[in-house]
């Protein structure tokens, strides 16, 4: 098969990486890979130490630098920049209050964001709520954090990516009436449930699925109106975690063998990307 395969949501971690990012893109491009999109991973997964919105820069140039790795070793890439959710739970557990930790995770926003005014990254994220059970107080926090930066996105007209919990159409139609109200235009949705792709499209969200074929597979039915991604967290120590982003390919060709069309694949994994972050050859 000679279709190009692409990753819409990805980690690497130069610091502490099972990998790096650039044997990631050696792997990635030999196995028929063109895109990846780079995701932060936690400030604690690079042993990074956050006492200001400010330290956040420090994950925010790691990122950067990655991405640029992996355009040099023959990859397309982009660069998404911004805190977890679970940073903000994380400053809540150390002793500040809800809406501290919401005002210190929206000044780390505003810093990426100038990132992004100045070409070195496409998008913010991923933000959004925990998926994990979490008092009240923090989801709030959260929400608060993730209607801020939907506007930025709208005001700087960027990518977004959103991690949020699998509650389905409930889930999708929270989203939807906050992205409406912020006017935000291009909505990522982080590790999409697959059986909801169509609404998810229709409702203005771009659905990112897991690389997995059961769930490929029910997203197809639905036609090609989403994006795939790895989510892979280049962990040493959770190797089997999620999928490898050079394993989508394998992925690819076992949905052909099982009756999926090349013009669908090649939508998914090459038009929609270009589309959502406006690539040109």
């Amino acid at each position: 098969m000679s279709l190009r395969t692409s990753d819409a949501h990805c980690h690497a971690n130069p610091i502490r990486g099972a990998l790096g990012p650039r044997a990631l893109a050696r792997k990635f491009s030999r196995s028929g890979g063109w895109f990846l999109c780079l995701v932060n991973l936690l400030s604690w997964s690079y042993g990074l130490e956050i006492s200001r919105p400010e330290d956040y820069a420090k994950m925010y140039e790691l990122t950067i630098k990655a991405a640029r790795e992996v355009e040099e070793e023959g990859v397309r890439a982009a660069a998404i920049l911004g805190p977890h959710p679970a940073e903000l739970a994380k400053l809540v557990q150390r002793g500040k209050k809800p809406g501290e930790a919401a005002t210190f995770l929206a000044r780390a926003y505003d810093i990426a964001a100038e990132y992004v005014r100045r070409g070195l990254a496409v998008g913010l994220g991923e933000v959004g709520r925990p998926h994990w059970d979490a008092p009240r107080s923090v989801v709030e926090a959260c929400n608060g954090v993730l209607d801020y930066v939907l506007v930025l996105s709208r005001d700087l007209d960027c990518i977004v990516h959103l991690h949020l919990e699998r509650r389905g159409l409930a889930t999708l139609e929270d989203l939807e009436r906050r992205v409406k109200k912020s006017g935000a235009k291009r909505v990522v949705l982080h590790h999409a449930e697959a059986e909801l792709v169509a609404e998810a499209r229709a409702r203005g969200l771009y659905p990112s699925v897991p690389a997995r074929l059961a769930d490929l597979e029910s997203a197809l039915a639905q036609g090609p109106c989403f994006v795939v991604e790895s989510d892979y967290l280049d962990d040493p120590r959770r190797p089997g975690a999620v999928v490898a982003p050079w394993s989508i390919s394998r992925t690819a060709r076992r949905l052909l063998g099982r009756g999926a069309r090349e013009e669908d694949l090649r939508t998914v994994f090459v038009e929609n990307i270009r589309e959502l972050y406006r690539l040109h050859e």
